[in-house]
């Protein structure tokens, strides 16, 4: 079983004075390969700070994806 580790969540993240753009702005405003970028950063974001994994394990995850693929082109 996963241990739940709570973080701050919403606009109280948002530092004093600053804003943040709001989420069907985001989804208007980005073309679909950066919004699905900006959903793969927030997804690895929160299970990072959630304790799912660490950002070693998910670097190591990230290198053996990269060299399967350049695998994959290499052979074409």
């Amino acid at each position: 079983m996963a241990t739940v580790t709570r973080v701050p969540q919403g606009d109280s993240m948002v530092p004093a004075g600053k804003t943040l753009i709001e989420y069907e702005e985001a989804l208007e405003k980005l073309s679909q390969d950066e919004a699905f970028k900006a959903t793969v950063y927030a997804m690895n974001t929160l299970m990072i700070q959630k304790g799912l994994y660490s950002a070693e394990e998910f670097r190591f995850q990230f290198r053996q994806s990269a060299q399967k693929q350049l695998r994959k082109k290499k052979s074409r």
